[in-house]
């Protein structure tokens, strides 16, 4: 009990460190792009009735949406309010989990305030597309703090306790609590003799629900051993972070080198007697994961489809930590951080040691760095964003969310990059295109990357859009609104600042009067 205060100082100050590195926390931006929609249409199942296939395309595989949209209709929290919540408490169990993972290894306090603030200086993953925080709610974030809780419990001994733990991730984001399965499986098989039996006996039970979990996705989607086609595989071209065999050799580099320093320092510890049974299963399942990511490079270059959607690059997000949870130990922990400092104690310098230095280092590094980003990078914007700023696209996202459901909308199909939120998280309303997230879901299916290339194709350059092809969009696509920057020759329904929102539903009238009228006159 004593030391409460402390560790809830601690996750107070790790949760603004969090906070000044990602530049403050924002609601509807990047990848909620997709997460938000899919949120909202768990609340109110009558949203997207045109993009409920792209959106089911990915969110098939994810059962966040489901028990999250219940929580937030359960407590009547808005939406904005219960994503930031959400963001908040993911920060709470990373800290938890690193405090409860630097215990078990470090004999001070010292190297478990370098972990935890180490932690805290967002980095990028190289070539995987995950950064280590986020400013904005990301499942995946979530599902990689419950998976580090299942790995701090796995140090301390635990045993079932860690493989509920890792089934609690995936109700987050299920391949991010794959990578911790393969990491944690070998680990208590290798560090836990009496549990080996029903841990195998429990594994082929998984194996057996998710082989029929399979099947169902096979007969609803596809063979997803199929090997993507030339079409599908150029239109995520884009995505350079999917295919091992397109990284520079700095990436190469950077990520094996995170291996070299797990096995390093811990064939050091061994050699000194030092390293913990439980450490050795650890290794034994970081090398695991180093295997399936060899295994997955000429799959994924193959083209073979599920290895693709994996993903398997990201395990170096796990090894990132672990190499860190050790080169602190190293530069905290070991023979050579207790040396004292070359201080003049004869003027009054207590007594200091390299691991003190180290330390400050770290804080003042983590300090300096998140100072820069909100301060420098991101200046004038609020540390916390509840909600969508207050900017002209946000009041043209307000006026398109007053129109009714099934209203479909035609924008800049950059404009969740460009203005900051999508047509789908801000207002709730089918968009024609929105590229980034939309090749982004095309991973997961042929038809949508199909989708995707031909309304690219039928769209052109919206730079140079007119009011003829706007019209011809409008009738081909059942399309009601066109929001622009650019003056086009169409009627006017809203205008807000630099946008004009025009009304394509007079084409769209004129098109159905063509059908329906009778033949022969």
């Amino acid at each position: 009990m004593a030391r409460a205060p402390w560790y809830l100082a601690g996750a107070v100050g790790f949760g603004l460190l969090a906070l000044l590195n990602v530049g403050g926390y924002r609601y509807g931006v990047s990848d909620q792009a997709f997460y938000v929609p899919v949120v909202l249409q768990q609340i109110d199942p009558s949203l997207f009735p045109r993009d409920a296939g792209l959106l089911d395309a990915q969110n098939r595989f994810f059962a966040f949406d489901d028990w999250f949209a219940a929580l937030i209709v359960a407590t009547g929290a808005s939406v904005p309010a219960a994503f930031l919540l959400a963001y908040l408490g993911g920060l709470a169990m990373l800290y938890a989990a690193a405090a409860a993972m630097g215990r078990s290894l470090y004999f001070t306090g010292w190297g478990t305030v370098a972990f935890v603030a180490a932690l805290a200086i967002r980095h990028r993953i190289p070539d995987t597309a995950v950064n280590t925080l986020e400013s904005y709610l990301h499942p995946r974030q979530l599902a990689f703090a419950v998976g580090l809780a299942a790995v701090a419990l796995f140090l301390h001994r635990g045993r079932w306790s860690v493989v509920a733990t890792v089934a609690l991730a995936a109700l987050f984001h299920p391949t991010t609590a794959l990578w911790f399965a393969v990491l944690l499986g070998p680990a208590l098989l290798v560090a836990d003799r009496g549990a080996r039996r029903p841990l195998l006996v429990t594994a082929a039970a998984g194996a057996a629900v998710a082989g029929l979990a399979a099947g169902r996705a096979t007969t609803a989607i596809g063979d997803p051993l199929a090997v993507m086609d030339p079409q599908w595989s150029t239109l995520l071209e884009v995505k350079d972070y999917l295919l091992a065999t397109d990284w520079p050799l700095s990436t190469w580099f950077v990520n094996l080198g995170l291996a070299g320093i797990v096995a390093a320092v811990y064939t050091h510890r061994r050699r000194h007697g030092w390293a913990t049974t439980r450490e050795t299963g650890l290794i034994a399942g970081a090398a695991s994961l180093l295997l399936l990511f060899a295994v997955s490079v000429p799959l994924a270059r193959a083209g073979v489809a599920v290895v693709v959607q994996l993903q398997v690059n990201r395990v170096f997000w796990v090894l990132d930590v672990l190499a860190l949870w050790y080169v602190v130990w190293a530069l905290v922990e070991s023979q050579w951080a207790r040396r004292p400092l070359p201080v003049p104690r004869d003027r009054g310098w207590p007594a200091l040691e390299h691991r003190h230095a180290v330390v400050a280092l770290v804080v003042v590094a983590a300090v300096a760095r998140g100072s820069y980003v909100t301060l420098v990078e991101r200046a004038g914007r609020p540390l916390v964003e509840v909600d969508l700023p207050p900017t002209e696209w946000t009041e043209v996202m307000h006026w398109a969310e007053r129109q009714p459901v099934g209203t479909h909308f035609l924008a800049d199909p950059g404009h969740a990059w460009r203005y900051g939120s999508s047509v789908r998280a801000a207002a709730g309303r089918d968009v024609y295109l929105e590229e980034v997230k939309d090749v982004g879901i095309a991973i997961y299916s042929s038809a949508v990357a199909e989708r995707v290339l031909s309304r690219r194709v039928d769209l052109g350059d919206f730079a140079t859009l007119d009011a003829e092809r706007a019209r011809r969009l409008a009738r081909r696509y059942e399309l009601h609104f066109l929001i622009a920057e650019q003056p086009i020759d169409l009627p006017a329904a809203y205008r807000h600042g630099r946008f004009t929102v025009y009304d394509l539903r007079p084409a769209l009238r004129s098109a159905r009067r063509r059908t329906e009228a009778p033949a022969g006159g």
